[in-house]
């Protein structure tokens, strides 16, 4: 499926330094999307590995509008950092293969997810997203993430 991948954060504040959220939309199915939180680094410490919660599945025709939904709910707070073609697959039950033609400067390969049984409850789905991502840490500055503009895809 030809799609796009979009990687986007919300950023918080603990004890005056920023912390961030890092959410990704990703293209599974024909006309289906993931909406996926990185919630760490893997288990084992393998490298450009991170586990992911999946916080709903949504038909690819209201995800624009998901998109402004979530940067009207968090307003400043919420900010689209990369927008990306990419084609995806799904070679077994639970794992999908996602391209990234032209690389960009946050998705520096191509990207494999797989859902993680063992790791998952009935509440919370888990999956292991490998590839190099260069997640957005605490240096961004407050004046680029608030006037940043919202990607157009």
């Amino acid at each position: 499926m030809d799609g796009t991948i979009r990687y986007c954060v919300v950023r918080k504040y603990k004890k005056r330094q920023p912390v961030y959220t890092h959410l990704l939309f990703v293209p599974i199915d024909p006309q289906k999307y993931m909406y996926l939180a990185i919630v760490g680094k893997s288990i084992d410490d393998e490298e450009n590995t991170y586990a992911a919660q999946l916080l709903v599945r949504l038909p690819e025709e209201i995800l624009e509008d998901t998109i402004k939904g979530e940067h009207e709910y968090f307003d400043k707070k919420f900010m689209e950092v990369e927008t990306l073609n990419c084609t995806s697959s799904n070679p077994s039950q639970g794992k999908y293969i996602i391209s990234i033609p032209q690389k960009g400067n946050h998705f520096k390969s191509d990207m494999e997810i797989e859902y993680q049984l063992e790791y998952s409850t009935v509440e919370r789905r888990v999956y292991l997203l490998k590839g190099e991502i260069d997640i957005i840490s605490g240096d961004v500055s407050k004046e680029d993430f608030e006037h940043r503009p919202l990607i157009d895809a």
